[in-house]
């Protein structure tokens, strides 16, 4: 038994009257049998301990899903729904095989499709209403010893804070830390919290792990833009230029004509542009649109000829902050956008109309504007 599992046995039999906690009697070598033979795969190894421990029911983090037997919370019935919203066979393979429901309405599965081994198999969740799905834990000793850390925290049922959710990701990363979703947590909590230095670290953190969060390095270069740091930028910049299908550029968040728009105003101020260069040649051909090819072209263009830059192309047809014709106003607008979260850092970095602002006034402060759920 790995250690994780052993503490969350271990924290349940302590913890019988925890609020939330209603966990059904053992499953039978009868109800393992059924279900494995039903599934047509053999459970992960730590799951079957758990379940003969527990056959599921509620734990403080949601409903974990048993083996079989009375009550419709089963690992079967979840799997046969999800095959049929997928429109696949409930007997395929690599279907994700559900254990749990979170509080937030993900389920909790184990990505078969990742390896023939069950106990191989990392953990991710999927929200039935978008079809997001990401890796969440790299194991099930992984999950595990998140909730005992979670359930055994101090503010555990404390209400919800932009500072308990940093703790809570920093909890995460501390257990598992090659996962980008949970560097990813920290990140946006930092961000939040308007610690933009340390938001950057974490989001680098994790669109270097393996597999990444593709948006992850935009919001990267972003931050490292706003905040004039050009080698932290140049990393970002230099996975989001990488080759990739369609798909990838999906899960980037971006187009190369955005990129090219950031990247441009860092290599204007390189002492050796040739590295900024050669990422905007990489992005080109990648261009999905023809607008969007013309803007890095564009941009490459006046990097190498000493011309003036583009107009950049804003994600809005509408500037965000449209000049007051008055200075204090007008920073007073932008700051109270961007502490309500109508203004964004991509806004900042994309808004022509803004560019008489930024010779007045450090976009780096904004950042460190702490905004609270």
């Amino acid at each position: 038994m790995h250690r994780g599992v052993h503490e969350f046995i271990r924290w349940i039999d302590e913890h019988p009257d925890f609020p939330g906690l209603k966990l059904n009697d053992p499953a039978s070598n009868a109800d393992i049998n059924h279900l494995e033979h039903q599934i047509g795969t053999p459970l992960p190894s730590d799951l079957r301990l758990v379940l003969f421990r527990f056959n599921g029911g509620a734990i403080p983090s949601g409903v974990l899903l048993s083996a079989g037997g009375p009550g419709g919370h089963t690992i079967e019935s979840a799997l046969r729904k999800l095959a049929q919203r997928l429109e696949r066979d409930f007997l395929d393979p690599d279907l994700l095989l559900p254990f749990h429901r979170n509080t937030d309405g993900a389920m909790l599965a184990f990505d078969r499709s990742a390896g023939p081994v069950a106990d191989t198999w990392p953990i991710v969740d999927y929200y039935e209403d978008t079809g997001e799905l990401r890796l969440v834990h790299r194991t099930f000793d992984g999950w595990c010893r998140l909730c005992t850390a979670e359930w055994s925290s101090n503010d555990f049922l404390a209400e919800f804070s932009l500072d308990k959710y940093l703790r809570q990701g920093e909890r995460h990363v501390a257990i598992e830390t090659d996962v980008a979703s949970a560097h990813a947590t920290v990140a946006h909590a930092f961000r939040r919290a308007g610690k933009p230095e340390h938001a950057l670290e974490s989001y680098l953190r994790a669109a270097r792990c393996i597999p990444p969060l593709a948006w992850c390095d935009w919001e990267a270069l972003k931050l490292a833009a706003l905040l004039g740091m050009p080698e932290h930028a140049y990393e970002a910049a230099s996975r989001l230029a990488t080759r990739g299908p369609a798909k990838r550029w999906s899960e980037r968040e971006t187009t190369p004509g955005r990129i090219a728009d950031v990247v441009g105003t860092l290599a204007k101020s390189a002492r050796d542009r040739s590295p900024w260069v050669r990422l905007l040649d990489q992005m080109a051909p990648q261009a999905g649109e023809a607008a969007d090819r013309a803007q890095v072209l564009a941009v490459r263009k006046a990097v190498c000829m000493e011309e003036m830059l583009p107009q950049k192309r804003p994600s809005r047809q509408i500037s965000v902050a449209p000049d007051p014709e008055d200075l204090e106003r007008w920073w007073n607008t932008l700051r109270e956008g961007y502490k309500n979260g109508t203004i964004r850092d991509e806004d900042l970095l994309l808004d022509s109309n803004l560019e008489v602002l930024r010779h007045h006034r450090a976009f780096a402060d904004l950042l460190r504007i702490r905004r609270d759920f």
